[in-house]
């Protein structure tokens, strides 16, 4: 039966101390006056609360006997708390609440739904190819202050740093957390206008380590015709740095003159109308101990042999050595290998590719040609199916490429579900979730320029078009290879590099689409002189890159970011890259 105390009990002041007296008296040994004795020291004052509380006192007392008393205390006390924060709201909220990401519930997908549910009629929450990344802190902030603060009270929360700049938080940025008008609570509106903490990059003890902020605002009073009642959105922000060490138990005027407080500048931003939507997420190469080796082992009568990636987690030992026949092999590109305008090498992909190799197929070769990769592939993806126990992606190939999932929607299967806000997602939309690898195929263009998702500094290179991008890049393909360039030199320009490194982050590691949703570049115009001598300094900084990449094989030097940008015969290359930046994109360059 549950457990049960009236109103009353739970909203008195005497409630924690009464609580503290209750489990003081199931350690006393048991005697006939026991229970007369604790009533008189609670003095009750109706015969309603005076059975609850002996009822929960007597509960309590055959937990302690079973030795089951662990954690009612805390338990009570803590479901009691809410409520006595609603009837009696403070003027102060402070907090460190839960970090966790929808994509992190993945194992619990009951949760999953709960999360989106609550997020959304709170109105933070992002849909689309965002939907992963919400961060239930967002939720968790706008319910407390919606239950738990006065109007006109003030709140102060740490957070990731995310939620200074990410789009997945731009909703909670708003300041506008209102619930459904069915749900009766008026509206819940923040002035988040006092400057945020940006603690990014920078331990500031006793504060949370890097990359962490602190969000402060006012809840406004809705309820008074007279109050201003329309919510003003994050727009300040300060870098928190630590001259000295700060100790925990500081108060705040001995804290606050060893912090450092830099305000930082909110550049204008815009998206770029030719390349926003233009860039392409790379394909999923998972699990890599399946489909991912580095280099063949050897290469004989079309067919390559190999070892493949280790893995980590439950595919930790997993890796295998087989063969297989050389058209269902293709070169494959990962940020570690990516360099400014150059890679440090690749690695290859295994995959049904198909007999032209334009595409995938999901019904294996029947031909005695194909006879090792059937054998293979049929082993590797019943060890993907045991392990994913039926949960979508059901076979490794919609694993790595997800096309086929949506196709056979038309015949019946469901393909694997993608979350959207505010409408259900089309077909379109899921055409432009899927299929990443299968995108990626066929196509007559000279080439594709890539850079990677996540990271400290862009990075950006021009490739073949025969190279599959992973997941772990963004790429873009043109029948124009000076187009190509001319991105490359953009995303590499050195007077960018702080501009995307601060403004155009989705998170505090990852650029995901943000240079273009960020920065207005501007659609390439071969009669442009600027465009035309940015693809042209691009095409000679691929060739040293790859001079120098060429010269790390035969073991005279190590080329990483830091080598390319400070390499001499690279310097001009820059400056001319640089000057072209600031002459097309004036306002954005340091």
């Amino acid at each position: 039966a549950p457990l049960s105390l009236p109103r009353s009990f739970l909203l008195s002041s005497r409630f924690e101390q009464s609580l503290n007296l209750i489990f003081d008296y199931t350690k006393i040994p048991y005697h006939d006056q026991l229970e007369t004795e604790l009533m008189a020291v609670l003095a009750l004052s109706t015969a309603a609360e005076q059975t609850a509380v002996l009822n929960l006192y007597r509960r309590l007392r055959q937990y302690v006997d079973d030795e089951r008393n662990h954690v009612w205390h805390w338990y009570i006390s803590n479901l009691a708390q809410p409520a006595r924060l609603t009837e009696n709201p403070p003027s102060r909220l402070v907090g460190n609440p839960p970090w966790v990401v929808y994509n992190a519930m993945a194992h619990n997908p009951e949760r999953q739904d709960a999360f989106r549910h609550h997020a959304g009629q709170r109105g933070v929450w992002a849909g689309a190819h965002l939907a992963t990344q919400n961060d239930l802190a967002a939720t968790f902030v706008a319910t407390c202050v919606d239950y738990y603060l006065k109007p006109g009270g003030k709140f102060g929360f740490v957070l990731p740093y995310a939620a200074l700049r990410a789009r997945h938080w731009a909703p909670f940025r708003a300041g506008d957390w209102s619930l459904p008008e069915s749900a009766g609570r008026g509206r819940t509106l923040a002035d988040l206008s006092p400057d945020a903490w940006n603690f990014f990059a920078g331990a500031v003890r006793p504060f949370p380590w890097a990359n962490s902020s602190a969000i402060f605002g006012r809840k406004l009073d809705t309820a008074n015709p007279a109050a201003k009642v329309k919510p003003m959105p994050l727009a300040a922000i300060q870098r928190v740095g630590n001259t000295e060490a700060v100790r925990p138990r500081m108060s705040w005027e001995e804290a606050k003159p060893l912090l450092t407080f830099t305000k930082q500048e909110q550049q204008h931003t815009e998206a770029s109308a030719a390349y926003a939507g233009a860039f392409r997420n790379g394909a999923t190469l998972f699990p890599q101990p399946l489909v991912v080796f580095e280099r063949p082992d050897a290469w004989i009568r079309g067919r390559v042999y190999f070892k493949t990636n280790p893995g980590k987690g439950r595919w930790k030992g997993k890796e295998r050595s087989s063969d297989v026949e050389e058209r269902f092999v293709r070169p494959a590109l990962f940020s570690r290998s990516l360099l400014p305008f150059g890679t440090a090498g690749h690695s290859y992909v295994i995959a049904p590719f198909t007999a032209d190799g334009t595409g995938l197929t999901a019904a294996l070769p029947p031909e005695e040609s194909a006879a090792e990769f059937r054998e293979y592939w049929n082993r590797v993806d019943r060890e993907w199916r045991e392990i994913s126990g039926g949960r979508p992606p059901r076979t490794l190939l919609d694993r790595i490429d997800f096309q086929h999932g949506l196709t056979a929607q038309l015949g019946g299967e469901q393909p694997v579900e993608v979350v959207y806000s505010g409408r259900p997602p089309t077909l379109q939309d899921q055409v432009d979730y899927h299929g990443k690898l299968s995108a990626q195929l066929g196509s007559e263009q000279p080439g594709k320029v890539v850079y990677q998702r996540s990271g400290t500094w862009l990075q950006s290179c021009v490739v073949p078009a025969d190279i599959i991008a992973d997941g772990t890049l963004n790429w873009f393909a043109s029948a124009a290879e000076n187009e190509l360039h001319y991105l490359a030199a953009i995303f590499n320009a050195p007077a960018l590099a702080s501009f995307f490194r601060d403004v155009c982050r989705a998170s505090d590691r990852h650029f995901q689409m943000g240079p273009m949703e960020n920065l207005p570049i501007p659609a390439f115009d071969a009669g442009n002189a600027q465009h035309a001598n940015l693809a042209a300094q691009s095409q000679l900084a691929h060739q040293r890159v790859a001079a120098l990449v060429a010269e790390q094989a035969a073991g005279r030097r190590k080329i990483n970011r830091d080598a390319v940008l400070r390499d001499p015969a690279m310097q001009p290359l820059l400056n001319s890259i640089d000057q072209s930046v600031r002459a097309i994109l004036p306002g954005y360059c340091s």
